[in-house]
């Protein structure tokens, strides 16, 4: 390893003495000197590791989805064989992201188990729990001790509060760039000066890999690379002329990564479907709301002050390591390397708050968000625990424990519920594909809960059974359908005129009604139709239709497709599975041209009758 002499001198003293107590701090209480043996803590932490790491594959296996869901089917194309696997493909953009490692990672799983992604479920619980394992034993180095608080490692790290990404088999690529994130932590916080070639060597290489992840590890880059080149920088200045060698191939390591983070960027193309974002004040508080999600579940319920909470522990932090850094000299090399990971920390939750500062005014309190912004506790721990006042290194850690311990039980309520309604649907559709439910009818029925286009959902469905792919060989064919084209006379308008076969939408919200003859049993209504709208973006479409009697559009009778293609020439079908009296078309959320050139109903075979 490449240490200063009194660093190398010092941890030397710190393993002979380790069960001893500390040495006496200097004036400024900043000394991260071996904290006092805690008896039976060793025992302890590893016991809370070892039961909430069990806990969260016993999660996964009761309530883990066995059928992909959402952007899962983005790789369905190349698994069927239907297009190629290539360079292009990896590195093409999906949403805001680039993620060729989530995408390789998927297609391994689905090939390997007939389209099941399980097993991409207990990978991410697995690097969750690696992750934590990592931390307990640098928290150890770092203090010469494991202390009883060093059980928030685990509890913060394999909460059920995590549950919106280990259930969802795309969401390894955020688990990814965290998990990458804090080994590079785990190796800062390991030793008191720069760690070793080697050490430094597996840094480069996890940082590599940060932008084949996603936006989020793309975040990571700058901050991490700074380390990087601080630590070259610091060698310099302690070795001199006999350090460049050394300096130079520390300076050089970041470069793949910094390649791969302009390349990134190469042919990108904001998402059409993201708002611009809303401005400074919203974009404050949507970084505020990211990284209250810390907290899992409750940092939604407890906003803003889980918000408040989050950034003045990080701004504690920050303040620990500034003063450390004045008066640690010799302990330059780590304190730097911990306010580089709290600097990429900030970096990716200051490019969400902005990216997401447009939408909602609570966009930021996503649950998927919660494995993204734990890093900030991670660091924010490890910097109180070894740098912080005499007061300040046990009574912040003890309260980051207390809470975190706290709040156990209502992230296991909301993580249990989420479950059990994943599981649930699941295991439905399972028995509904078994039984030989025609295509048409689990579209109906499991979208959105498979994804939110009927349309994509069907024509994945479709290639998961021609291609022989696991349960999908039992997908049953639809029958035969009855048309009945519908006349184009609506009975009611809102924000919108009619001509002949054109809405023309003249505000947010649209919408056209149109009243059938009489009730009839319906399995889908195909519409062929062109699309423009002044944004050149995909219609934001919705369709709902009524049940003889009723007065309203219930929410179980309406199917939205925020991204109906926009153009001329174009088709859809919804998927309806009912009786309808009346049927009520969005064609967008904004003012649009929205041309019909038929309306059809998929119809029973034969005689009218209702449908099942």
């Amino acid at each position: 390893m490449i240490r200063g002499e009194s660093g190398l001198a010092t941890e030397a003293t710190t393993a002979r003495h380790s069960s001893q107590a500390p040495a006496a701090a200097p004036a400024g209480g900043t000394s991260p000197s071996a904290s006092p043996a805690e008896p039976g803590a060793s025992i302890f932490v590893w016991g809370i590791w070892a039961c909430h790491l069990l806990a969260t594959l016993v999660f996964v296996a009761r309530f883990g989805p066995d059928v992909p869901l959402w952007d899962d089917y983005a790789v369905i194309p190349q698994l069927c064989g239907e297009k190629p696997v290539t360079l292009s493909w990896l590195w093409s953009q999906h949403s805001e992201h680039q993620i060729p490692l989530a995408r390789l990672i998927l297609l391994a799983s689905f090939w390997a188990t007939g389209g099941s992604p399980r097993p991409v479920m207990f990978l991410m619980a697995g690097l969750l729990g690696l992750l934590a394992a990592l931390l307990i034993h640098a928290a150890r180095m770092a203090r010469g001790a494991t202390t009883y608080h060093d059980a928030m490692l685990p509890i913060v790290l394999l909460s059920l509060g995590h549950h919106a990404n280990l259930l969802w088999a795309i969401q390894v690529t955020y688990v990814l760039p965290v998990f990458l994130l804090g080994a590079i932590l785990s190796l800062v916080a390991a030793t008191r000066s720069a760690p070793g070639m080697g050490a430094m060597v597996v840094a480069a290489a996890c940082l590599t890999l940060m932008p084949l992840c996603n936006a989020g590890g793309l975040a990571f880059v700058p901050a991490l690379a700074g380390w990087f080149w601080a630590t070259a920088a610091g060698m310099l200045i302690r070795r001199g002329p006999a350090g460049r060698p050394r300096a130079a191939i520390l300076a050089l390591l970041p470069v793949p990564a910094l390649i791969l983070a302009v390349l990134y960027f190469r042919g990108y193309v904001s998402p059409p479907h993201h708002a611009a974002p809303g401005g400074p004040a919203a974009a404050i508080r949507t970084t505020a709301q990211f990284l209250g999600m810390s907290l899992g579940a409750p940092g939604a319920s407890l906003w803003p002050w889980s918000g408040i909470l989050a950034v003045v522990m990080l701004m504690g932090a920050v303040a620990t390591l500034g003063y450390a850094w004045c008066v640690r000299p010799e302990e330059r090399a780590r304190v730097e390397g911990l306010l580089c990971v709290l600097g990429a920390v900030a970096s990716l939750a200051i490019g969400s708050g902005w990216g997401r500062s447009g939408e909602d005014v609570l966009a930021g309190l996503q649950s998927r968000y919660t494995t993204l912004a734990i890093p900030a506790i991670l660091a924010s721990y490890l910097a109180f625990s070894v740098y912080g006042t005499r007061v300040t290194r046990r009574l912040i850690p003890a309260i980051m424990g207390t809470i975190a311990t706290v709040l156990i039980w209502p992230n296991v309520q909301e993580g249990l519920k989420a479950g059990q309604r994943a599981g649930e649907q699941s295991a439905a559709f399972d028995r509904d594909l078994a039984a030989g439910t025609p295509a048409f009818r689990l579209v109906r029925k499991y979208s959105p809960f498979l994804h939110p286009s009927q349309q994509d959902l069907r024509r994945s469905l479709e290639s998961l059974h021609h291609a022989g792919i696991g349960k999908f060989r039992a997908l049953r064919d639809d029958p035969t359908f009855q048309e009945q084209p519908i006349a184009l006379s609506p009975a009611e308008l809102r924000l919108a005129r009619w001509d002949g076969k054109t809405i023309e939408a003249t505000g947010p919200d649209p919408w056209v009604r149109f009243d059938l003859a009489a009730p009839t049993p319906v399995y889908g209504i195909r519409i062929r139709y062109d699309h423009e709208n002044s944004d050149g973006t995909p219609a934001r479409f919705r369709l709902a239709w009524r049940r003889p009697g009723q007065r309203d559009f219930p929410e179980d009778q309406q199917y939205g497709n925020w991204n109906l293609p926009s153009g001329r020439g174009l088709e859809t079908t919804v998927w309806v599975d009912d009786v309808v009296s009346q049927l009520r078309i969005q064609p967008d959320n904004r003012p649009c041209k929205f041309t019909i050139e038929s309306l059809t109903l998929l119809k029973p075979p034969g005689p009218d009758r209702e449908a099942p």
